[in-house]
C-alpha cells in the first residue's frame, strides 16, 4: 500500500514537471538589488542623488523587461486556456490536468513577478525617502 501511495506521489510530481518546463517565456527577469538607506551614510547630497538615480534606472530597466515577460505570460496563458477548454470539451481529463498544471505554473510565475516588483519598488521608495531626508530642496524631492 505504501509503495503504491509513494509511486502515485512520484507520478503526480513528474506530471507537474512538464508544466513548468513548457513555459516558453523562460524565467522572470532578475530583479536589481536595491541598496538600503544605510548606503547613503557619509555621502554628499550630490553623490547620494546619483546613487539614488542609478537605483531608479535599475528599477525602470527591470520593469521594462518585466513588462515583456508578463506580455509573454499573458499570450501563453490565453493559448493554454484555449487548449484546456478544448480538452475539457473532448473529455480528455489527462490532457486537461496537464494543461491545468501549466496554467497554475504560469499564474504562479505572474504572482511572483508582481510580488517581486512590489518589493523592489518599496525598497527603492525607502532609499529615495532617506535621500530626501538628507536636506531641503534636493533634486527629485517634494518641496
Amino acid at each position: 500500500m505504501l509503495k503504491s501511495v509513494c509511486f502515485a506521489g512520484v507520478l503526480i510530481a513528474l506530471s507537474a514537471m512538464p508544466a513548468l518546463a513548457d513555459l516558453t517565456c523562460g524565467s522572470a527577469p532578475l530583479a536589481p538589488a536595491i541598496p538600503g538607506a544605510s548606503e547613503l551614510a557619509g555621502r554628499t547630497t550630490d553623490d547620494a542623488h546619483q546613487f539614488v538615480l542609478t537605483a531608479l534606472k535599475g528599477v525602470k530597466s527591470y520593469q521594462g523587461t518585466l513588462a515583456s515577460f508578463r506580455e509573454c505570460l499573458k499570450t501563453e496563458t490565453n493559448t493554454v486556456k484555449a487548449s484546456f477548454q478544448e480538452a475539457k470539451a473532448k473529455g480528455d481529463k489527462d490532457k486537461a490536468a496537464q494543461l491545468q498544471g501549466q496554467l497554475d505554473a504560469m499564474q504562479s510565475a505572474w504572482d511572483k513577478s508582481v510580488d517581486t516588483e512590489t518589493q523592489i519598488v518599496a525598497d527603492y521608495m525607502k532609499l529615495h525617502d532617506a535621500y530626501c531626508k538628507m536636506g531641503t530642496g534636493l533634486a527629485g524631492c517634494a518641496k
